[in-house]
């Protein structure tokens, strides 16, 4: 069959144009994947960071806690609230709203003198949703010279996209 250069140009042409469109789709994919591989380098590296989240608010609360910063401590709460359970005390149960924990700690640092507060063990955001510090409080009353040692587990909770105090439980 005989085909006139002007058809032929055309093919030529139409050729060109699907080559171009094909190399310029690959080139678009393979920036495509090289964005996306950086999107999902870049949400690993920040998943990273906040799984060490979790520590350093158990500093914080380490700090407010040997500063006897009862606002500090509140500023700290969930907002759904403070839980304490006091295993000394028969499994007393305790809820706190965010406002109430102020009164809480305060109650607290005015019947004890922290000496020592520092956690042993912490987990962080790998654990999952809820984290937990276990922490040593070596404290007195103010009309004692007796030191009493406690165990408190404290557990951390996320809150848009930060972890609150939720829970502190006293163990023996």
């Amino acid at each position: 069959m005989f085909i006139g250069n002007a058809a032929k140009n055309e093919l030529s042409d139409v050729r060109r144009i699907a080559g171009r469109r094909a190399v310029l789709f690959a080139l678009m994919a393979l920036l495509g994947v090289g964005l996306t591989g950086q999107a999902v380098a870049k949400l690993v590296r920040d998943k990273a960071v906040d799984s060490h989240a979790p520590r350093e608010v158990f500093g914080r609360i380490t700090h407010a806690w040997e500063d006897g910063s009862e606002q500090a401590l509140a500023d700290l709460i969930h907002e759904d609230g403070l839980r304490v359970t006091n295993s000394r005390a028969g499994e007393r149960v305790s809820n706190y709203s965010p406002s109430q924990a102020f009164y809480f700690f305060r109650n607290l640092f005015q019947s004890h003198r922290t000496l020592l507060f520092e956690f042993e063990m912490m987990q962080d955001a790998t654990a999952g949703a809820r984290v937990h510090g276990m922490a040593t409080w070596k404290r007195r009353r103010p009309d004692s010279e007796t030191i009493e040692v406690v165990k408190l587990v404290c557990i951390l909770v996320q809150q848009d996209e930060q972890w609150m105090l939720a829970e502190i439980n006293t163990i023996r």
